[in-house]
């Protein structure tokens, strides 16, 4: 995927230099607009869905997609060089910004597999064909856990409930859980638990009550757990005097996520 968005940065380029030989200050040229069109189209039909897949996210492609829209309005007309040499600055640099995300994903996804736990490496692969979103947050927390040092262990810990939660929510929808027969609200909520939720996903699956026990009291722990543990972190007045047990603490959130995630998941720890 990289070499496609160095080849849109190098199309982008050469529509650039072409630009800025014209004489005058109106890109008459049919050719050089029939060229923008085509770099327009090749963003969207070969560069933009594999940015997509290598896990870019909508909102991350709205400044380069505006850029695009534009540029292609530009052909409409005998639209002006200094235009249409912005909005080329503009996607060059867009085209910077993904080439680097992309090779710092790749950099990640190589220390994920040679140091994480097979466990959390399946874990991931699951969601990202489930819930794209939880399988970033679990996948950010891992990789935060296997540095040794970080002035917060907060960010880790947030993910990995979030984690837990995207994928419950997706299993589990509100609407569908609350309308079981005998339903109700446990007391301050305003709609179903995690814990309700797990019970939901499990009863479903047709597992035993004995069997659902486990995932349940790993979510509560989740989230008691997390919770203390940011409180704690504004309670204190130098957090980096406390990161060796902020660590462990996380690594015990991680435990309880990976119970409940497995037996959701149907994943064999």
């Amino acid at each position: 995927m990289v070499e496609v968005v160095r080849e849109l940065a190098q199309r982008k380029q050469e529509l650039d230099s072409r630009i800025r030989s014209l004489a005058g200050a109106r890109v008459a040229s049919q050719k050089i607009r029939d060229s923008a069109r085509d770099l327009v189209d090749f963003y969207f039909r070969s560069v933009r869905a594999g940015l997509l897949a290598a896990d870019v996210t909508e909102s991350e492609l709205q400044e380069i997609d505006s850029e695009m829209h534009a540029l292609l309005e530009s052909t409409h007309g005998r639209g002006s060089k200094s235009v249409y040499r912005r909005i080329l600055r503009e996607i060059g640099a867009q085209c910077v910004v993904f080439e680097k995300a992309l090779l710092q994903r790749g950099v990640a996804k190589n220390f994920m597999e040679r140091t994480a736990d097979g466990v959390d490496l399946t874990i991931i692969e699951t969601l990202q064909a489930l819930v794209p979103t939880a399988a970033r947050s679990y996948e950010q927390a891992i990789l935060d856990l296997l540095q040794v040092k970080r002035l917060s262990w907060r960010g880790p810990a947030t993910d990995l409930r979030e984690a837990m939660r995207e994928t419950l929510d997706h299993l589990a929808p509100d609407r569908e859980v609350m309308g079981q027969q005998g339903f109700r609200l446990e007391r301050d909520t305003a709609g179903p638990t995690m814990k309700q939720k797990v019970r939901y996903v499990l009863r479903k699956r047709g597992v035993s009550r004995s069997g659902i026990d486990a995932p349940e009291s790993a979510v509560e722990a989740v989230d008691e757990a997390v919770g203390s543990f940011v409180r704690s972190v504004y309670t204190r007045s130098s957090i980096s005097t406390h990161t060796p047990t902020d660590k462990r603490e996380v690594l015990r959130v991680r435990d309880f996520v990976r119970v409940a995630l497995c037996e959701l998941l149907e994943i064999q720890s």
